[in-house]
Formats: C-alpha cells, structure tokens, sequence
C-alpha cells in the first residue's frame, strides 16, 4: 500500500475524529489522541512533551482544544486535527476526558534528581510561592492536592517535567496565551528558568494515588483573577 503524505494522513484523522463521519463510540473516534495521550488519557510511557488528559476539567480541556484551533496555543499536529472543528464537538472530547479517572502515579518519563536544597525550594514555590518576586504558591491556584480546580485549572501532579518546562517557555515567548488575564505568563515571567526547572521537576515525581478529582467551582479562591476561571462565562 503506498505511503500517504503527512498532510493526508493527517486529513485523514480528522475526518476519522468528526462525529459527522463516525458511528462508533467517542473513544474510537478519538484514536488519534489516544495515540500520543494515552487509551484512556493517562499518558504514555517515555512522552517527555505529552500530557495526560485524564479527570482534569473539562473548560480547561476545551480551552486547550480551542486554543490549538484559533492560535493560542501552537502545537503542529494538533492545529490539523482540530482546525476545522466546532465548538460542539470540541466540548464534546472535552468532556469525554474530563470524566475519565485522574491519573494516579508520576511521570513516566525519567527526570533528573533533585539537590536537596532545589528539592526545598520547589517544595516552597509550590505551597508557599515567592513573595519576594509576586508569584503565588502552586497550591493557591491548583490546589492543596494540586488536583485542579473546576472549570478552568488543571491538575498538575505528574506531567513530564520537560512538559511543564516547555510550557512554562511558551507562556514567557507568548506562544501560549489564555484567555485575560493570563495569570501563568506573568508567573512565567516572574521564574527564574532555575526555578521552572526545580518546580517542573518535583511536580513530576509526584503521584494522585487517591485519584483526587479538580475541587468544584468556588471551593477555594485564587489570589488573583485568572481568565481560566472566566471561561465558562465568555462567548
């Protein structure tokens, strides 16, 4: 059989992923994703620049989707797979995700080890932030457990660290941007890459055994307003 080339191949998903197309169930529709994201969204094995997607809340997810379509977010694979998708069914995937069990154990792709003391000082920039410089605590915006909050802030317990790290370059460049205010690009900004890297770090090697789920809107308030909260609200 000859080769498609990547632009067909790539077509070819996408009318796989359109539920206009497709009377299988989600999950089969969703092939594609679960090709890098995991069957079940929970990640796959050695994905240092992957994410899993499992439990986290589904405005978050749906802003992400949006984000790759309308230029937000820049990621070459999936700006073809979602490019000439609605609103609908973007929240429909979304959905699908976000009712799936949170992932429970670290990062499988492999991090360097920690110095003892950039081990304290991740643990401090995630439950206590830094002052000093105007970044808040990890735990403020994400949580205690660090497992979200509904319905626009995500888990982040055992993302890949040279994800987190990736990310966190984005969101300093501008080629990650959320909706205003976008409170990660100035706490990007405010980071040393040091810091990035020692938070990204310590956030890999950390597990939800207990399948903790985002805590529900309003359960806890952020120390600043963050447009991740808005997003239900906005047209």
């Amino acid at each position: 059989m000859p080769r498609l080339p990547a632009p067909a191949i790539l077509f070819a998903l996408l009318f796989a992923l359109s539920p206009a197309f497709a009377d299988d169930g989600i999950a089969e529709r969703l092939a594609a994703c679960a090709a890098c994201h995991g069957a079940r969204g929970e990640g796959m094995q050695g994905a240092e620049y992957v994410p899993h997607l499992a439990g986290k809340p589904a405005g978050y997810l749906f802003e992400q989707l949006a984000g790759f379509r309308d230029g937000r977010r820049v990621n070459a694979s999936m700006t073809w797979l979602v490019q000439f998708a609605d609103d609908a069914w973007l929240r429909e995937i979304a959905a699908y995700y976000a009712a799936l069990p949170p992932r429970t154990h670290a990062a499988d792709a492999g991090a360097a080890q920690l110095t003892p003391e950039r081990r304290e000082r991740a643990e401090r920039l995630v439950r206590e932030g830094d002052r000093e410089h105007g970044v808040p605590a990890c735990s403020a915006c994400h949580g205690p457990d660090l497992a979200g909050l509904e319905p626009g802030i995500p888990a982040t317990l055992g993302l890949p660290a040279d994800y987190v790290v990736a990310q966190f370059g984005h969101w300093r460049n501008g080629s990650r941007r959320a909706r205003e205010p976008d409170c990660m690009h100035g706490v990007a900004q405010a980071l040393s890459p040091q810091d990035i890297r020692a938070v990204a770090t310590w956030l890999s090697q950390q597990s939800n055994a207990q399948s903790i789920r985002p805590a529900p809107a309003g359960a806890f308030v952020p120390p600043a307003r963050c447009g991740a909260l808005d997003a239900e609200a906005a047209p």
